[in-house]
Parts: structure tokens; sequence; C-alpha cells
């Protein structure tokens, strides 16, 4: 397979993070460490580090974080003449839909994307199965019913639904061999391989194709936080959180238009502060719940199950008790999302075509391959961490007696 090294040749969106191998510059984490393993160098992740570490994190902003949400909101809609939300009715973008909405401020499209052609037959439709495995319930039981009221307060918004289902078994039959991977930044769990690759739909290409000046507004992320053993309060940003989504590779032909991060992002710093510190706060007011924030108990499991559903009520004012989100997947290549497509489609072609990128990587980037669970999955995480000031457990952290 030939492999293209390098992204000088792509505008990269430093905002959204990016990588470095000696001074070649890389959008995609696949590139910069395959690029690294074959020139015996290291990789070493960018992400808005000159305005982060600048940043005063050990002051919490004064205003409350739905006044920091509206005026994030009203900050992007003095800045584009389009809007598009990237919607699932999970937590984060419905937060950003009720922000724009209560103040009056028009999202011009919602864009859901599904996979109900290919999983509609293993979904099961009950409120009680919150098993990341049937996380395609969630388009019937939570993003529908949210549409159904955006449809109401927002008569304006457009909204698109888009099934990515023959696009992707097609992307795989298209390249006939391992090369798929080289123009995708991390995730190559099925889910992520074309689930953000709007403009391959005739509908939104046209909408690129006009002069207006567009932003694809994505919900990333909730913040990971920690308490560190020398008594202290963090803030982390990982690599994995911003390469969920990857609209951006799809997007370099139109000078039109930028991804925008509404959590993550330099211009929403404030809003980053005053969520961790609300964390901070609430930890000191439960300190039973410490130790699930301690830093020697973290794993990827203990935060997409523990900390997620704590962090929904507490930072989102707008999320009900009664709205449903599945669990988050906990596996990156091998995602729980996925497992109708890895676990009922093995042996056709579209299915021996993915392993095959999974194992080039596998094999070209082997000194950064995750094993966290005791096999291949993903690639490892690099990350930042920044000081919000001391915090002192009141219980032994390690303590901590927690399963999967």
């Amino acid at each position: 397979m030939c492999v293209f090294y390098g992204d000088k040749y792509n505008m990269i969106n430093k905002k959204l993070g990016y990588y470095t191998v000696g001074d070649v510059e890389f959008d995609s984490k696949i590139k910069a460490c395959i690029y690294a393993q074959t020139n015996n160098q290291d990789v070493v992740w960018h992400f808005n580090n000159e305005i982060f570490e600048k940043y005063s994190w050990h002051i919490e902003p004064e205003k409350s974080l739905d006044e920091l949400y509206d005026l994030r909101a009203r900050q992007l809609r003095e800045s584009y003449d389009y809007i598009m939300l990237s919607f699932s009715g999970g937590s984060d973008s419905n937060q950003i839909a009720e922000s724009f909405m209560r103040q009056g401020l028009l999202i011009d499209e919602i864009i859901v994307n599904t996979m109900e052609k290919a999983n509609s037959k293993h979904t099961i439709i009950d409120k009680n199965n919150t098993d990341p495995k049937n996380a395609a319930a969630e388009h019937y039981l939570q993003t529908i019913p949210r549409l159904k009221d955006i449809e109401k307060r927002s008569p304006k918004t457009k909204i698109t639904v888009l099934d990515m289902t023959d696009y992707l078994f097609n992307s795989w039959l298209s390249a006939g061999d391992a090369s798929w991977i080289m123009d995708k930044k991390e995730g190559l769990n099925p889910l992520n391989v074309t689930r953000f690759n709007y403009i391959h739909f005739d509908g939104v290409r046209k909408q690129f194709d006009k002069s207006k000046k567009i932003a694809l507004l994505l919900g990333i992320e909730k913040p990971r936080t920690f308490i560190h053993s020398n008594n202290n309060f963090y803030i982390r940003f990982n690599d994995r959180s911003c390469n969920i989504i990857t609209i951006e590779n799809h997007i370099s032909e139109y000078d039109n238009s930028t991804v925008e991060y509404f959590y993550w992002s330099p211009e929403g710093v404030d809003i980053l502060c005053k969520q961790a510190y609300i964390i901070k706060n609430w930890l000191e007011l439960n300190p039973k719940k410490q130790p699930y924030w301690f830093h020697k108990n973290l794993t990827a499991d203990l935060f997409r199950l523990v900390h997620e559903r704590e962090l929904r009520p507490l930072l989102y004012t707008t999320w009900k008790d009664d709205y449903w989100q599945a669990d988050k997947a906990t596996l990156d290549w091998y995602s729980e999302f996925d497992s109708w497509y890895i676990e009922g489609h093995k042996g056709t072609k579209h299915h021996n075509i993915w392993k095959e990128g999974i194992n080039y990587v596998r094999k070209h980037a082997s000194r950064f391959v995750n094993r966290t669970h005791g096999f291949d999955d993903g690639l490892e995480t690099f990350a930042y961490n920044y000081k919000l000031g001391p915090m002192e457990p009141e219980i032994n952290p390690l303590e901590l007696k927690w399963s999967k």
C-alpha cells in the first residue's frame, strides 16, 4: 500500500488538534504514528497549548454555566452565515441546541446520522436496556423525540437525517485493501469510518457549494478531570476525544467551512474552567464520590461508565431525568457500538478489508498500539493536564471497589 506522509498539502485546522513528528505536521494520528515508527521518532500532540498554558485555571469564572453556554452560542451565531449542528440527542449536542433556541438564535441545519438500515434488526427499543451494544436505540428513544421538539420550537431549522449504511460498506469495497485507513484521523471502528462524511450526500454538498461561511458545530466534549496524589485537582485534554469526529477530513476542499468544537475550543475555555470547578465543588460536597476521580483509579471504563452518568445532570441544566442515553463504549477498534457489524458480518469481503486496515496499523504503528484491555485496540492516548488548585481527598481513594 502506498502511504502518503504529512499533511502539508492540506490546511490543518489546528484548533482541533494536530501532531508533529520532527518538523512534519499531521492532521492524522494514524499517519503520524506510522511515520514516527518508520523513522524512529516521537509523536507530539498539540492542542491549543499556547492558549491553555497561559489561561488562569486557578480562578473560577464568575458567570454561571448557562450564561457561558449562551455567550458561546451567540459568538458562533455572529461569526457564521450558516450553522450546521451534528446532533445525536445526547447530553452534549442537546445542550448546544437548547443554548441556541432559548435565546431565539437560529441553528440553520441539524444533521443526524444513523446506521438504521444495517442495525435496526439488532436494536431493542427498551428504555431499560442501556447496553452500549444497543446504542442504536438512542435514535428512537431520544433523537427522534428531541427532533420533534426542535421542529416545534425552531420551525426554520432544517433537519437532515442521513443513513450511512450503504456508504460504509461501499467505502471498503471501493478501496479494496487497507488503503482505506489513510484518510482517517484515528477512529477505525466501523461507526466512525464514514459516520461524519456528510458531504457524500448531494443535499448537504449543495449547501457547501454556496458562498456562505459555514460552521459545522460539534459537541466535543465533557471535561476530563481528576484528583492527583499531590492533592491537586486537574482538567485533562486527550487526543482521542478530539479525534472521535472526523468531519474536517471530508471538507478540506471547501475553504468556506470550519469545524467548531462548542466546548473544547479556545473560545470556550471559560466554559471548560467553569465545568471543572463545578465538578470540583461537587466532589468536595460528596466525598464518597472522590475515589472515582482519583487518578490512580481512573480507566477509560470508569470515565465512560461512571463519570459520564454523573456529569450529564451536573453540567447540563437542560438534561432531564427521563431522557435516554445508552452507556458509552469502552473499546476502540472493536467498539461495543459496532457489535452488530463486528460479530454479524465476519467473513464478508468488506469485513475482511476492514480487518486488513486494522492489521496494517497494528504492524506499522505497533509502538503506539493500546493494549490496556489485554489485546490490540486503538492507539495510545496523548494528553495535557492543567491544574486548577488544591484538593485533598477526605477518604482513602484507594478504597474504591468498582468493576465494569
